[in-house]
């Protein structure tokens, strides 16, 4: 991962770079900055190597994307909205954009505009995974479990260490009532606490209480550390109106998930 300092200076470089050599070469160094700080979510460093990029270079569908997600998961969603729609005015074929937007709509309830979103960046990249997994998210959130497992198998089926959509296909399993099926992909996507935490939910979240219990106890007993496998643990106990085990019953307890 690129540290913050290791940013300064890089984009220190391509300023006096470009007092000597303006044009192309500068312009693309500044994009792959701007992209390397999305991939490793630094948002504010992205918005800077954007400004930078923008200086000089007449915007483009490519860095309007990537400043449209960093504006996106700063919670500025008007600006990037914006930036998403100018993206595709630009290039309707740019895929990432189409991609960006739908998530986008979609974490503002916007479902029917993100779908069409989605099938329009899977129209242009069939065989892009993450497309497939957000695509299998909306629909999951939207209740549409059948079609959202076709699409998170999809996904995984692409691209099989793809952890989210493991993850996610793991708790559409869940909702349709197969948990040997969700247990078998929150294994593929996690360590096994985080695995046994993640069972523990889809139970929880279907209303099966002891079976939550008993996979947040393996969660707990796996990584006695992992204190929101402990807080859904005491919770569930609570609720149940049991004790905790003795090897388990102190630790810290911090919020759940």
């Amino acid at each position: 991962m690129i540290r913050r300092a290791g940013l300064v200076a890089l984009l220190a470089l391509c300023a006096c770079a470009g007092a000597r050599s303006p044009g192309r070469p500068l312009d693309e160094a500044r994009l792959a900055v701007a992209r390397a700080m999305i991939e490793h979510r630094a948002w504010n460093d992205a918005l800077l190597a954007l400004d930078r990029y923008h200086a000089s270079a007449a915007p483009s569908a490519e860095s309007l994307t990537l400043r449209g997600v960093a504006l996106r998961e700063r919670g500025v969603h008007e600006e990037a909205r914006a930036d998403f729609e100018r993206a595709i005015r630009l290039d309707g074929r740019h895929a990432p954009a189409h991609a960006a937007l739908a998530v986008l709509h979609d974490v503002d309830g916007r479902y029917d505009q993100g779908e069409r979103h989605h099938r329009r960046a899977l129209e242009l990249s069939p065989r892009n995974a993450s497309y497939w997994n957000d695509y299998g998210f909306a629909l999951f959130a939207r209740g549409r479990n059948d079609k959202a497992l076709e699409a998170l198998r999809k996904a995984v089926e692409i691209e099989p260490t793809l952890r989210r959509a493991r993850t996610n296909l793991g708790f559409a399993y869940a909702r349709a009532g197969d948990f040997t099926r969700a247990a078998q992909q929150f294994d593929l996507a996690e360590p096994p606490a985080e695995a046994r935490n993640n069972l523990g939910v889809a139970y929880e979240a279907a209303g099966l209480l002891a079976p939550a219990y008993d996979a947040y106890l393996a969660a707990v007993r796996l990584d006695p550390g992992l204190a929101r496998a402990r807080a859904n643990l005491a919770d569930v106990a609570r609720t149940l109106g049991r004790a905790l085990p003795p090897d388990v019953a102190t630790g810290p307890v911090a919020g759940g998930g």
